[in-house]
């Protein structure tokens, strides 16, 4: 069923933009909460600020409060060398304690640490002429508790603020311990390197002047943190804490860069898979015609590979009725050019015994044919039968060397027989078999131009299992690999060019017989070769051959000259073929004349008479 147009592109559309605010509201909560996160760390920060300042001052107070003790508890004498030794060892250690001095009950400065006096504290200065000093002394007087001034000017390049402890004794005021505190090194002090270098700063006192100051305080901010910092007495401080604008910078922006990036990629992976899903709707469509159409092209290849078979039948018939019928005249031919040769007709000169030779070769030739695609077509319609019989391999392969050698000699070519002792006794078609070997040896003998051809008998390996194998080697022109292949083809041949005679050419039937007739007993043909370098094909038969038994037509006898294993002797041949061929003339022409037969009785005469004529030349 197909979708809505309309609709389909809202089922990905609506997700996808309520995907995107969804995104967008959580980079903005993100981004809040370390907004928020920020400005904590700042109020965290002006808290510790303001305790770091209040425990500092109150450090400093409690250590003028052990000087205070301690000269109450002094004698007269004792009050200016014990004053020193206490201010040296405690007050040596704080940078921002200038100066600690003691002053009786009029504002004289009695002793000092360091001796010599510092700013305002001078020894034998009376602070009462310093005005906020005066006001400390009269606040301490009152109180009877420590405190603070204002904001003085201890020297012209340096301001700060004088904490003044009163000295008790039998409950009256008696004298003051007055410390000079620097401004500078206090707020380093307290305040440098706490601030995590995030957070600018700045100390106001209670006249609003500002005090301390960071470098980075006049940047811009967004808002301030505001803690007031207690001094003993009635004055304090402020200090604020600037949270500045946009922070934090980096993960805000690494929150949005990322946050965005991953939407964007989100983005385009639907709209990507919304372009390949329209795409593959597409293809869908037209894979489904184009699967209707091939469903059609099917049924019609289905159609026609049903008739080709069928004319690939009727082929292979009609060749096996044609090489059948060919076989008749061909018999003819050979029987009355064997009679004319045998001088049946009277003598011939040597012209003419020439032509007839000539004669014979071509009808030899064309009844190999015949028989050679007879047999690819019984092999290819299964009209090939298999007789298994016990075989000797040994005495195959001898009169297979047999029939070949004179074409070897011709050739000046040696033949080389080489059996096996232990050869196992094959249960095998023999005929089969000798055509195989014939087919291979006669190749190795017509591409062999000298050197030697080596027929080769011995049982299979043990892993192979145990049958025979028999190897054809021979010197001759070699095979290339991309053609040894492509040889056991019907109608190929190791040299396609058509150079020569065609008697010498051959029909590259072959081979292909050879590898057919061996797969149907059982065993196969296989080659090795180079170019160059010889070629070895290697006949492999099973122990036992499969039983092939077809009903055939009346099968009709016919010479063969090649098949047979002849004898050495020249003249015992052509007897042997001149009697064979008049016999199977007569038996396949029922409509022969009456003198023919006369003739052909004649013939089986002569016949007789010259094979054992030869038989006692050869004895």
């Amino acid at each position: 069923m197909k979708r809505d147009p309309v609709l389909r592109p809202l089922t990905w559309r609506l997700p996808l933009v309520a995907f995107l605010i969804t995104g967008l509201v959580g980079l903005v909560y993100i981004d809040r909460l370390l907004t928020r996160e920020y400005h904590e760390q700042g109020v965290t920060q002006a808290v510790q600020a303001q305790s770091l300042l209040e425990s500092h001052v109150e450090q400093r107070v409690a250590l003028l409060n052990g000087a205070t003790s301690l000269i109450e508890t002094a004698q007269t004498l004792e009050i200016g060398p014990r004053f020193t030794r206490f201010a040296r060892r405690v007050f040596n250690d704080l940078p921002d304690v200038r100066a600690v001095t003691y002053v009786n009950a009029q504002g004289v400065i009695r002793g000092a640490y360091p001796e010599r006096g510092w700013g305002v504290l001078t020894t034998g200065a009376n602070l009462r002429g310093v005005t906020e000093v005066a006001a400390a002394l009269d606040e301490a007087r009152m109180g009877r508790t420590p405190t603070a001034t204002r904001t003085i000017q201890l020297t012209p390049a340096e301001r700060g603020v004088v904490l003044v402890e009163p000295v008790l004794r039998d409950g009256r005021v008696v004298g003051y311990i007055a410390a000079a505190i620097s401004y500078s090194p206090l707020f380093a002090d307290a305040l440098g390197g706490r601030l995590l270098g995030r957070f600018a700063y700045q100390v106001r006192d209670d006249s609003l002047r500002v005090i301390a100051r960071s470098p980075s305080f006049d940047a811009a901010f967004s808002s301030i943190e505001r803690r007031q910092v207690r001094l003993p007495g009635t004055h304090d401080w402020a200090v604020d804490v600037a949270i500045p604008r946009l922070q934090p910078l980096v993960p805000r922006l690494l929150n949005w860069l990322i946050g965005s990036l991953l939407l964007l990629v989100v983005v385009l992976l639907v709209v990507r898979e919304d372009a390949q899903s329209r795409r593959f709707a597409e293809r869908t469509e037209e894979l489904e015609l184009l699967s209707r159409d091939l469903l059609d092209a099917n049924v019609r290849l289905e159609e026609r590979a049903q008739q080709i078979a069928e004319a690939n039948r009727a082929k292979s018939r009609f060749l096996a009725n044609v090489s059948h019928e060919l076989r008749t005249p061909l018999n003819a031919i050979v029987g009355y050019n064997s009679l004319a040769r045998d001088g049946v007709y009277g003598e011939m000169s040597e012209p003419l015994r020439g032509v007839h030779d000539r004669i014979a070769a071509a009808a030899d030739h064309l009844l190999g044919l015949v028989n050679d695609v007879l047999d690819l077509s019984k092999i290819e319609v299964g009209r090939m039968a298999v007789d298994p019989q016990p075989v000797n391999i040994g005495s195959v392969v001898d009169a297979v060397a047999t029939v070949i050698e004179p074409m070897a000699s011709a050739k000046r070519l040696h033949v080389d027989v080489v059996v096996g002792r232990d050869l196992p006794e094959l249960r095998t078609d023999p005929g089969h078999v000798r055509q195989i070997l014939l087919n291979l040896v006669a190749n190795a003998v017509k591409f062999t131009e000298k050197g030697t051809v080596t027929i080769v008998a011995r049982r299979q390996d043990a892993d192979q299992g145990d049958g025979v194998v028999v190897i054809v080697e021979d010197t001759g022109i070699g095979i290339a690999p991309e053609d040894q292949e492509r040889i056991f083809q019907e109608f190929e041949q190791v040299r396609p060019s058509g150079r020569g005679d065609s008697l010498e050419r051959g029909t590259g039937l072959g081979l292909a017989i050879a590898r057919k007739l061996a797969r149907l007993l059982g065993g196969d043909v296989q080659v090795r070769s180079a170019p160059g370098a010889g070629s070895r094909f290697i006949l492999s038969l099973p122990r036992s051959s499969p039983t092939v038994s077809i009903a055939e037509e009346h099968r009709t006898p016919h010479v063969d000259l090649v098949r047979d294993a002849e004898p050495k002797d020249a003249r015992a041949r052509t007897a042997r073929a001149s009697g064979s061929a008049a016999i199977e003339m007569a038996e396949e022409t029922e409509d022969t004349p009456a003198e023919v037969r006369a003739i052909l009785d004649a013939s089986q005469d002569i016949t007789r008479s010259n094979t054992e004529r030869a038989d006692g030349e050869r004895s």
